[in-house]
């Protein structure tokens, strides 16, 4: 099954599409708890974390092999020199075909660990794409870019603007009884991490590592 998940490997990177419900990295609280970390390093244990996505959220995600990668990656989404993109099932359907969102957060802002607006926070920008909606469901197919990358930052700026990610019981604000009946007939969270663009760490040259969508409207 984890040779399944690498969708690219050579002597300074791994990528692997990551399934929603698995954690990146050990669990603070119980280190037993299975996540894709440790999974990986009994097989490469030289291999080091770079970024990280929700438990929920499936996708692309990035590893180094060697400290020299790891510090080159680190430099890279540190200075938001990675290109994101995600696809996201949302409720409610936007006016808009396209809209940036530029808000401040604040991590961990409140009792249930959320990231939050808030003045004092930091300033993010998400670029969201309107592809499709389902009227009758009320729901729409949104493609998300974050140009910054905070810890929920598409969740939050998602359920701040009306438009809760479908599945998500942490970020819900404003859900109908019809939506809230979705939310708990559906498996997962829909957001996918769908590609990754960035330099390789070796040869400088350009990688783009793309993933298929898991979810559509037409299976909901």
């Amino acid at each position: 099954m984890l040779t399944d998940l690498i969708i690219f490997i050579d002597n300074s990177i791994i990528a692997v599409n990551k399934p929603s419900g698995l954690r990146t990295i050990p669990d603070g609280y119980n280190k037993s708890k299975e996540n894709l970390q440790t999974l990986l390093k009994s097989k490469f244990p030289e291999l080091m974390t770079v970024h990280r996505l929700d438990k929920e959220t499936s996708g692309v995600i990035l590893f180094a092999r060697n400290k020299e990668a790891h510090r080159n990656l680190n430099h890279q989404f540190e200075n938001r020199l990675v290109r994101k993109k995600y696809w996201v099932i949302s409720h409610n359907i936007p006016v808009w075909d396209n809209y940036i969102s530029r808000l401040p957060l604040l991590v961990d802002g409140d009792r249930r660990h959320r990231t939050i607006i808030d003045q004092s926070g930091k300033l993010s920008e998400t670029h969201f794409i309107k592809h499709k909606f389902d009227q009758k469901k009320c729901l729409s197919f949104l493609e998300a870019i974050p140009y910054s990358g905070y810890t929920h930052q598409i969740r939050s700026h998602l359920s701040f603007l009306g438009f809760s990610i479908l599945g998500d019981h942490l970020y819900t604000k404003n859900l109908s009884t019809f939506q809230k009946k979705l939310n708990l007939n559906v498996k997962r969270m829909m957001l996918h991490a769908a590609s990754l663009e960035f330099l390789h760490p070796d040869t400088n040259q350009k990688i783009v590592i793309n993933t298929e969508v898991p979810f559509s409207l037409d299976i909901i």
